[in-house]
């Protein structure tokens, strides 16, 4: 790869494709912001892009790809406004959604814009009722079938049947991300809060296929593409069971007064063990990774009491305008 004049200015210039391998590697040594803080933008700062733009023609518009490679967006109008080019330059959405799934929620958020978009991530609010908004990112549907990834912050009710909702609108998922304080229990069916008796390990990383909430897998099953998966859960202590000395159970979310009461029984317990490892599945699945980040049981139980009494407030209100 050779330099080149400029015809007009008779000035030697880097072949483009060089520049881009540079405006690339810029874009990898910059600081970017710390990804686990959910609705905020994790891209590098301007300031840090600016001067490239300022350079020269060229690299202006090689910076301004590199930049909105990742689109950042607070409300469904920040997609309907956007440039022609990010049809091509955005492979990353990134969306945050501060609504509730118990009102009428009538604006979409159109992928219309995004031609090459192969990452989506969803920040939610998680003092609402949200699980269910994530039907308002599968529009239109031929762009939603070719996402790669997903990655959803702060579920208020990780249940099964979003699950079923993930595989139905978004068929060609290979990686799957969520993070989030609740956790589905496949033994008393319904979204808990773990607690241990002591710190369990920062990652379990399973493999084979297990690993798993018995319900998540069988949902999860039609996503015929779907690698790896990665679940990172809080926690925090005051349970009964321990995780740091052994894990021959399989940990995939069961509560801690399931596994109390029903694990002391080693017979239940290796046949449990063995229906985890024989349920159906994504045929590709490779990986399961649990992150467990310590958090304080209070902190996540008055957001969901917050989030109750605001809905109980909405039904008072709507009750009294109806009067």
């Amino acid at each position: 790869m050779t330099e080149v004049a400029n015809p007009r200015t008779g000035k030697v210039q880097l072949p483009t494709e060089l520049l881009r391998e540079v405006v690339q590697y810029y874009a990898q040594a910059v600081e970017w912001r710390e990804p686990e803080n959910p609705r905020h933008s994790y891209k590098p700062r301007w300031s840090d892009f600016e001067p490239l733009t300022l350079a020269s023609k060229a690299l202006r518009q090689l910076a301004l790809e590199a930049w909105f490679e990742v689109y950042y967006a607070q409300s469904p109008g920040d997609l309907l406004h956007v440039w022609p080019e990010f049809s091509v330059w955005t492979r990353e959405l990134h969306c945050v959604d501060l609504g509730t799934d118990l009102k009428i929620c009538p604006v979409q958020w159109s992928l219309r814009a995004f031609r090459r978009l192969r990452k989506l991530r969803v920040d939610f609010d998680p003092a609402q009722s949200n699980a269910m908004l994530l039907m308002r990112f599968d529009h239109p549907r031929l762009i939603a079938s070719r996402l790669q990834e997903l990655e959803v912050h702060d579920m208020s009710w990780p249940s099964p049947m979003i699950m079923g909702l993930i595989s139905d609108a978004f068929p060609g998922l290979r990686v799957l991300k969520f993070s989030q304080d609740l956790i589905w229990c496949s033994l008393c069916n319904t979204c808990c809060f773990p607690t241990f008796i002591d710190h369990p390990p920062h990652e379990i990383v399973y493999e084979k296929g297990v690993g798993l909430p018995l319900h998540y897998a069988r949902y999860l099953a039609p996503l015929v593409h779907l690698h790896t998966i990665c679940i990172t859960v809080s926690y925090d202590l005051g349970g009964l069971m321990s995780l740091s000395d052994g894990n021959d159970a399989k940990w995939s979310g069961e509560c801690d007064a399931c596994m109390d009461m029903m694990f002391f029984d080693e017979d239940f317990k290796a046949q449990w063990v063995e229906r985890k490892r024989t349920v159906e599945k994504p045929p590709a699945l490779k990986c399961v990774q649990w992150r467990l980040r310590h958090k304080r049981a209070e902190d996540v139980f008055e957001g969901l009491a917050e989030d109750l009494a605001n809905d109980d407030a909405g039904e008072d209100e709507e009750e009294e305008d109806e009067g």
